[in-house]
């Protein structure tokens, strides 16, 4: 059985009408797999290329606002209602992901209790609510975990 078997609120059928979100959402996230390679690649040299922050960036913040706009949305649709749970673990996504990049730029390491609240957002998120997946989880958690690491930037 696959996860979305498993995390489906009535067992499918042929009869099931495929009108829901997760049913408009293709399989696999390009979008998704281009964020974890720039966070890859940002990540790659302790001297962070300003360009790859900057698209870094725009997406995750992108993200942290996904949730005002989609909330109007969800008030005037009740299919798109069922995924409230997953816009709003997009948008703190984000905001963990933001705070990881600013403390990275700023070559100050996240406290630990800052560390440990933007990993609860990161395992939160991780859930599959809704038979979603929010694919740039993993990326964001190595953000967040090279952010509790200090580094310098060592450029020859």
């Amino acid at each position: 059985m696959n996860l979305r078997e498993e995390t489906a609120s009535a067992e499918p059928t042929s009869l099931s009408p495929l009108n829901r979100v997760v049913d408009a959402v293709p399989l696999e996230s390009d979008a998704g797999r281009h964020f974890a390679e720039l966070v890859d690649k940002y990540l790659a040299s302790t001297c962070h290329d300003a360009a790859t922050a900057a698209e870094i960036r725009a997406q995750l913040t992108d993200w942290s606002q996904n949730d005002a706009a989609f909330a109007t949305l969800a008030q005037k649709s009740f299919l798109a209602k069922e995924v409230v749970p997953t816009s709003r673990d997009l948008s703190a996504l984000g905001a963990a992901g933001l705070a990881a990049l600013d403390a990275i730029s700023t070559v100050k390491p996240l406290a630990s209790d800052q560390q440990s609240q933007l990993a609860s957002v990161v395992t939160e998120a991780g859930k599959p609510k809704t038979q979603l997946l929010l694919i740039p989880t993993p990326a964001v958690k190595k953000l967040i975990d090279a952010a509790a690491k200090s580094a310098v930037c060592s450029a020859n």
